[in-house]
């Protein structure tokens, strides 16, 4: 993995179509525009069973890389009408298949015919989502009242902090790594990149909006500090089962109603869901994971010790024997 910052908006035309490129952008091509229309619409409905969103743009739209990023950060899937000089997949529609490395070619067909297409379209967008880099963010800061210390700075028993363990542990397997919050940052730690908080925003939900705002073409994790038992293997599995119209993976622990949302993954099309949260005053991040579109599956009993918080002097103890 690399730091290096991929897919944030550059000022260049030319880079960002180049990100236009890799998302899930489709342009239809071939037959009438009446014909295409409508076989837009069938692949919206059909997309739709299987959890998945999509818009169809027209010339009379405001089409340019610019509005395609932001068509592209709300919906799964984004197709746009031919004879546009834009970056683009293309589905061709055609009479019959005149070749056979083109892979999205609609030569029409029943119902039958239009989901086998979908399951092919489908595969590509999955693709593209493996294609999508993943960072990671610590959360660190709040009040640590009931621990007496910032738990960020505890030290296990090689002297190692919380926060550089976090951070060794979950490096090599991001392209990139960022701190949120506020408080003293051990030696090690002091070139790693700390984003500013949101103002007027309190709690983890700071920490998400400054994140998704900095990068806003990523996925994301989100670690919080006071989590010492995560491991390489929570991370794979928590990172695993990427694809298309799934917008985060909020997992939750057998036997309990409640999610994890602050050891969790959300794609870029999440930030919506949060800046809403923001906009109505709702600070609880843990209400995002009840949406439709965020995955919550049950965190294996072989893995569930990933997911323990350690918030008070004798929780510390505790984990330490």
């Amino acid at each position: 993995m690399t730091d290096e910052v991929r897919y944030s908006v550059p000022g260049e035309t030319n880079s960002l179509r180049c990100i236009v490129a890799d998302l899930p952008v489709f342009q239809l091509s071939g037959k009438t525009e009446e014909l295409r229309s409508n076989f837009a619409r069938q692949l919206m409905n059909c997309l739709e069973g299987h959890s998945i969103n999509g818009t169809f743009l027209t010339k009379e739209d405001s089409l340019h890389e610019y509005a395609l990023l932001s068509r592209a950060k709300l919906y799964d899937l984004v197709i746009i009408d031919t004879g546009i000089d834009l970056p683009a997949q293309e589905i061709r529609m055609e009479s019959y298949d005149k070749s056979a490395h083109e892979r999205f070619v609609w030569t029409g067909g029943n119902e039958l015919a239009v989901e086998q297409f979908v399951s092919q379209l489908i595969g590509k967008m999955d693709e593209l989502v493996s294609r999508i880099p993943i960072w990671a963010c610590i959360l660190i800061g709040g009040k640590s009242s009931r621990m007496g210390q910032p738990k960020h700075l505890i030290e296990d028993e090689h002297e190692i902090t919380w926060l550089e363990r976090t951070t060794g542990i979950v490096r090599p397997l991001v392209d990139g790594v960022v701190v949120s919050g506020t408080g003293e940052l051990p030696e090690k730690l002091t070139d790693i990149v700390r984003l500013p908080d949101i103002p007027g925003v309190v709690g983890p939900l700071t920490g998400i909006l400054a994140a998704m705002r900095w990068q806003p073409l990523v996925t994301w994790m989100f670690v919080a500090c006071d989590m010492p038992h995560i491991t390489s293997e929570t991370i794979h599995w928590l990172l695993s089962k990427r694809c298309s119209g799934c917008w985060g993976r909020v997992p939750r622990l057998a036997g309990n109603k409640h999610c994890e949302p602050l050891f969790a993954w959300y794609d870029f099309r999440a930030a919506q869901l949060f800046e809403e949260q923001n906009c109505v005053g709702n600070l609880r991040i843990g209400a995002v994971a009840s949406h439709l579109k965020i995955d919550n599956p049950v965190i294996p009993e072989t893995l569930a010790y990933g997911w323990q918080n350690i918030n008070t002097p004798e929780e510390l103890k505790t984990a330490l024997r």
